[in-house]
């Protein structure tokens, strides 16, 4: 019994550990509910369910759709189509 109880003492840590280092380093902007402070306080004083709530509701975890970029441009000029004609025509006039 004792094994299963440093087990379960070791996963609560490291979840409250996980969750607090998560909550400093995300953005100001991407936490959500509550101010980081609250947060951190409520990870620390209620390990299990703040750290829970921390991950489930503190957070803004995926970008919105429309905020992703949309390519454009090619990246190289192995995807610009036009490079890719000059060049097999520079090796077709060889």
């Amino acid at each position: 019994m004792a094994r299963v109880n440093t087990l379960l003492f070791l996963v609560t840590v490291a979840l409250v550990v996980v969750a607090a280092i998560d909550c400093l380093a995300t953005e100001p902007s991407r936490v959500r509910h509550f101010p980081r402070g609250a947060w951190l306080l409520l990870v620390l004083c209620c390990p299990v369910a703040g750290a829970i709530a921390w991950f489930r509701a503190g957070r803004v975890t995926n970008a919105p759709v429309a905020a992703v970029p949309l390519r454009t441009a090619p990246l190289g000029p192995e995807d610009d189509p036009e490079f890719i004609r000059m060049l097999a025509e520079v090796l077709r006039n060889r």
